[in-house]
């Protein structure tokens, strides 16, 4: 069962960086090749988990209010609110995290065809 963490927001998501960090270099090579089906499923859980942070994150910055949850913004001089601008670009992320697991589920599914030896 998965815990309510949000009073560790910003720690999980170092954690998850550097786990994300950890398995870039551990990538390079796969020593148990029928690994690499499983490997590539959890790739789709973990995006479609992000995908839903930036949405709920661009949700979130579509609510804040002036004076309530922030004190104001400096001058970017283009019309937008820092706050609008992040709600976008998050949604704008989302929409690219989505994508992003549909090719990988694609890759896991068409990895599950192949009969992988247990070690080279």
């Amino acid at each position: 069962m998965t815990v309510n963490e949000q009073h560790r927001q910003v720690e999980v998501a170092r954690d998850l960086s550097a786990q994300a960090r950890t398995l870039v270099h551990s990538t390079r090579d796969v020593p148990a090749p029928f690994d690499s089906y499983t490997l590539l499923g959890e790739l789709v859980a973990t995006v479609d988990d992000l995908e839903q942070v930036c949405r709920q994150l661009g949700t979130w910055h579509s609510a804040v209010i002036d004076g309530q949850h922030y004190a104001g913004e400096d001058n970017r001089g283009d019309g937008a609110t820092g706050t609008v601008t992040a709600a976008a670009e998050l949604e704008r992320a989302a929409a690219a995290l989505s994508a992003a697991s549909a090719a990988l589920r694609d890759a896991h599914s068409a990895n599950g065809v192949v009969r992988w030896f247990d070690q080279v």
